[in-house]
């Protein structure tokens, strides 16, 4: 059992008798407690009187309200850019069998494996309660009273909350309630934007490496042959079978060729930190390592199996997983391809495959997952340039949004951005450097998240209700005078938009864990 298990484990047999004596004893409430669901609500008084001052300031915060409403729109878009992208890719998402477990969609620290605990949860009380904080101070600039705030208690804390005056709140005007529920997003975009650059310019901008040419082991597959052969994540790439190797030299078939042989095996020359120079005692395949096969895949129906290497594709040697992808971008399906590959007790086997269609892709489909000999292979330079740059490698305009979404998304495929295993490249630095680095990071991505998912065009997020004024502002200006009726419209839509989009949101969360 984790030791974040046993954690969770112990905060819940302390919640349990707090939430039964909240359900139960009259003086719950005396002391903010109150039943909320399976939630305790926590209402407090904290942070009115900051609220009230800084209230005061009514012309900045009506300007800070324009802007807030500028950071909605463009988060909103991104957002319906990012729900339509997956609503399209669905299809090709179903026919490639792959999927992620319930725990990868749901952004909770503890129960996702992707998110470290502690920073996690920290950045996240961080983002929310300055999120709310945000409306609180938007609701007092705009004359408007805060009844409560406080906090939402399920095991851990799961979300604050500033409760205004409802009265005042079906009073106000239309730009006071824009300005109110633009606030939070706004806020979170301010403190994602901060975060980044901390972490990125201040953090990361004036680290150098010795290795920045060598091949780094930024993390492998656990039973794969590296692992196996002790090849440690961390770990710099020197030499294989006797050869200097540099990153570059993966993408020369000629070199690759020649050092690794007929028979497709090799022995690695390695340095890892506090260990000095090693080299693995056995020779391993050295290949696209198959981690694992999709359901009914071409691959396995031709006698691929997990733990298989593949070296050879029809006629050409392959020793990354970039070159794979290249070659199978020139397949089609239908096409037969003659597969050599090392199975797992080293023996160089040969198989043929019938490959089936890929989605929408357009080229063959073999159905495998793999990386190179179960390595994820960079230079250090490069896992420094890919965390400290959103726009790492884009080429045009028209790359910005997926390199936007694939740098969101990077934990998902492994990037951490700097574990502990490799930060022994850029030097010297102490346990608080690398600490408050990791919190950085993870404040910038859940402030991102927080901020993107709340501008969703759907009530009950904040950014349904900033759509549904922004549609009464417009039914306005065409015409439509009568105020209770414009309201009646205004809704209506947004109750048709809200369906859509929340139900394309269901979708993509089902259709990835299915």
């Amino acid at each position: 059992m984790s030791t974040t298990v046993m954690i969770l484990l112990a905060l819940l047999i302390v919640y349990i008798p707090i939430y039964i004596w909240t359900w139960k004893s009259p003086n719950a409430i005396r002391y903010g407690f109150q039943k909320y669901g399976p939630l305790i609500k926590i209402n407090t008084k904290l942070g009115l009187k900051l609220m009230d001052r800084l209230g005061k300031y009514r012309r900045f915060w009506r300007f800070f309200g324009i802007a807030s409403q500028v950071f909605a729109f463009v988060e909103m878009v991104f957002m319906v850019f990012m729900i339509v992208f997956s609503v399209i890719r669905i299809p090709s998402i179903l026919q490639s069998h792959s999927s992620l477990g319930v725990e990868y969609v749901l952004a909770l620290p503890g129960l996702n494996p992707i998110m470290p605990f502690w920073y996690t949860l920290l950045a996240l009380i961080i983002a929310v309660v300055l999120h709310e904080f945000a409306h609180g101070v938007q609701t007092r600039a705009n004359g408007m009273k805060v009844e409560n705030t406080g906090g939402l208690y399920c095991v851990v804390p799961v979300g604050a909350f500033v409760e205004p005056d409802q009265t005042d709140v079906d009073r106000c005007s239309r730009t006071a309630k824009l300005d109110l529920f633009s606030a939070g997003i706004s806020a979170n975009f301010i403190i994602a934007g901060v975060a980044f650059l901390l972490f990125s310019v201040v953090m990361l901008g004036g680290m150098t490496n010795q290795y920045e040419d060598n091949a780094a082991i930024y993390g492998e597959v656990e039973g794969s042959p590296a692992d196996i052969a002790g090849i440690p994540s961390g770990a710099i790439i020197l030499s294989m079978n006797g050869q200097a190797v540099l990153y570059e030299d993966f993408d020369d078939p000629v070199k690759m060729s020649a050092v690794r042989g007929p028979f497709y095996l090799v022995t690695i020359t390695y340095v890892q930190d506090g260990s000095g120079v090693a080299t693995t005692s056995a020779a391993i395949p050295w290949g696209m390592y198959i981690s694992k096969l999709a359901d009914d895949s071409p691959a396995g129906k031709a006698g691929l199996s997990k733990g298989d290497t593949i070296v050879k594709m029809n006629d050409t040697e392959v020793f990354t997983s970039s070159q794979f992808t290249d070659y199978m971008k020139t397949t089609s399906k239908g096409e037969t391809v003659t597969i050599t590959y090392v199975d797992a007790n080293n023996a160089v086997q040969t198989t043929t495959a019938v490959l089936e269609e890929n989605g929408n892709k357009g080229y063959g489909y073999l159905g495998v997952y793999t990386s190179t000999s179960g390595l994820n292979l960079l230079t250090p330079s490069q896992v420094l340039d890919k965390a400290r740059n959103p726009l790492y490698g884009v080429d045009s305009l028209t790359d910005l949004p997926q390199a936007l979404m694939g740098y969101l998304t990077m934990p998902y495929s492994g990037f951490d951005p700097l574990p502990s295993s490799i930060q022994w490249w850029y030097g010297d630095y102490n346990a608080f450097f690398w600490s408050f680095l990791e919190l950085l990071y993870w404040l910038f991505w859940l402030n991102i998240l927080l901020g993107i998912t709340n501008a969703l065009p759907a009530v009950p997020f904040d950014g349904g209700y900033i759509f549904q004024g922004w549609v009464d502002r417009l039914l306005e200006r065409i015409g439509v005078k009568d105020a209770e009726k414009r309201d009646k419209q205004a809704a209506e839509i947004t109750k048709n938009v809200s369906t859509l989009f929340l139900f394309a949101f269901v979708l993509i969360i089902v259709v990835a864990i299915i």
